[in-house]
């Protein structure tokens, strides 16, 4: 079975390798290799529904190579398309099945930053015994009423793991949602307009497209701002992008009001109360979110499309943005929503005074050095270690090992999207549409 080369990836080790399609009974340039008969002479299985089949074949693997084809002319000609260039990934990578890997890996590990405290601990605990020992001073207690707080330090620690890890995973989702609704707005479009092929259809779609990955664009650098300090306006196009007719695109030129040099008048000249360049930054997909649905409505003038969309079909593409935004607010609502700072403040006093105290109760209760240091490591690594799972997967915004490769994941529904043109309408639009948003979003320093 042969292969075709699709392109190099990076691995989470940092090596390329090449990416292959495999088709069944074809090679790498789309020349189908006939089915074998057992003997000369002997017709071909299954008489015409044989031959059906291998046409089938053979229209389908030309049309898997020609997309093959395509990106690898992006990847020469149009733009560098190796994905590690912009969109390193960032998730913490490593194999369940074997311990000795997961015991030992620091990437992504809170041993670095848990380590100091279990140190200190240990020497604390050094201190006692010498005390005790060499100059007579006990400073030890019974351990009956640590006993019971650890009950409260427990409870603290696992309740505030638990609601932080809920809110992880429904952060998981909403980006989820939002990855989806862009894939499935632009198949729909595709879907829904594919009989016209004429200029102004064509023109549609992809601007539908470039639309689509502007919000998704922006939408990421808004959940990051506060790990990145990248300003979503900085991604959008800056007012000078003009269209095919020569002609200023008003979307741009209203999305250019908000641009960072007018960020004084953005936050003053309209805001009832103070507003922080973060609440500014959270309306910068909202703005774009009404430009996607004002081009999908463009279509309606009659220029674009030879016959116009049933109202149930706009209703359907609007629909899928309206999932977006769904999506994007439940983010908003969780970056804006700080974890309850009583909680914290609790969970932090009793777990830090609980933990720095037992040095005090294990001197008295175990009488073998080595035993007390060890427990007194391995409990302090346990239960501060917890606290800093939580810290970490509190903002997963950024770029800390454990966060979502957001970004990254974004880059791949671009990418998704230009197979979805260059289905549709070919290769010529596909590839003026990645050299589009390469001019407008993919510029290295904002990555």
């Amino acid at each position: 079975m042969a292969s075709s080369p699709l392109l190099p990836v990076t691995t989470p080790q940092g090596k390329q390798s090449p990416l292959k399609y495999s088709y069944g009974g074809a090679d790498g340039n789309g020349n189908v290799t006939p089915p074998q008969s057992n003997s000369p002479g002997s017709p071909t299985p299954g008489g015409n529904r044989g031959l059906q089949n291998l046409q089938g074949l053979t229209m389908k693997v030309q049309q898997q190579n020609k997309l093959v084809r395509f990106f690898q002319d992006m990847g020469k000609k149009a733009v560098p398309f190796e994905l590690g260039d912009f969109a390193q990934v960032r998730r913490v990578h490593f194999n369940p099945e074997h311990h000795m890997s997961v015991l030992f890996q620091m990437h992504g590990s809170v041993w670095p930053s848990v380590f100091p405290f279990c140190c200190a601990n240990v020497l604390i605990a050094l201190g006692v015994m010498y005390l005790r020992t060499s100059l007579d001073i006990d400073l030890t207690f019974p351990s009956t009423g640590h006993t019971f707080m650890s009950i409260m330090v427990s409870f603290l620690v696992v309740t505030r793991n638990s609601i932080t890890y809920a809110r992880f995973m429904a952060a998981g989702e909403h980006l989820s949602t939002s990855y989806r609704t862009c894939r499935e707005l632009m198949q729909h479009v595709c879907v829904l307009t594919m009989h016209d092929t004429s200029p102004g259809a064509q023109k549609w779609r992809q601007n539908v497209a470039y639309r689509t990955i502007l919000l998704l664009r922006v939408t990421m650098a808004a959940i990051e701002f506060n790990s990145t300090n990248v300003d979503p306006w900085d991604v959008v196009p800056d007012g000078s992008l003009r269209n095919e007719d020569g002609g200023e695109e008003d979307e741009d030129q209203d999305v250019m009001y908000f641009s960072l040099v007018n960020q004084e008048n953005r936050v003053t000249k309209w805001a009832h109360g103070q507003r922080t360049l973060s609440d500014e930054n959270f309306r910068a997909p909202i703005v774009l979110a009404y430009n996607l649905r004002a081009e999908i409505m463009k279509q309606r003038n009659g220029k674009l499309l030879a016959n116009d969309m049933h109202c149930n079909e706009e209703l359907k593409l609007l629909g899928f943005v309206g999932d977006f935004i769904t999506a994007f607010h439940e983010l908003q609502t969780m970056i804006t929503t700080p974890f309850p700072f009583p909680l914290v403040q609790m969970t932090r006093t009793f777990l830090f005074f609980w933990v720095f105290t037992l040095p005090f109760c294990l001197v008295k209760e175990i009488s073998e050095p080595i035993q007390v240091l060890l427990i007194i490591f391995f409990i302090t690594y346990g239960f501060v270690g917890l606290e800093y799972v939580s810290m970490e997967l509190e903002d997963p915004f950024g770029d800390d090992p454990s966060d979502f490769d957001d970004l990254g994941m974004a880059m791949v529904v671009f990418e998704d999207i230009y197979i979805t043109i260059f289905k549709t309408d070919g290769s010529q639009s596909a590839t003026s549409l990645r050299q589009k948003v390469k001019a407008r979003i993919d510029r290295p320093e904002l990555w």
